[in-house]
């Protein structure tokens, strides 16, 4: 690939980013419109539904701690690895030989 048509491509793509960025800006000014006083349920609109759902509920896992703590309530609680970069430090990367997973590739143009 030439040096041009690399910076070409970048160019497209920054352009593309930032164009993506105002629409997304604005869709999330609809969004927060349509949502505006309007509680979970479905809504009409013309031809078109719109339905606004109750969020997620998740455990503040800091407040269930202090509520909780794993020396009383070892049952509600679960052990998981620790990061990475902490177990390679304990045990060597050779070690984790397949235990590894890796994402995708990312990319930044700036």
């Amino acid at each position: 690939m030439s040096a041009q048509n690399l910076e070409t491509l970048a160019k497209r793509y920054v352009e593309l980013k930032s164009r993506i960025a105002d629409l997304q800006e604005e869709a999330d000014g609809l969004k927060a419109e349509l949502m505006e006083d309007r509680g979970p349920g479905e809504y009409a609109a013309g031809p078109l539904t719109v339905k606004i759902r109750k969020g997620k509920r998740n455990l503040d896992a800091r407040a269930f701690e202090r509520r909780f703590p794993v020396q009383q309530y070892a049952d509600c609680y679960r052990i998981q690895p620790k990061a990475l970069s902490e177990i390679v430090s304990q045990v060597g990367e050779p070690a984790l030989r397949g235990c590894v997973k890796t994402g995708a590739a990312s990319l930044v143009v700036e």
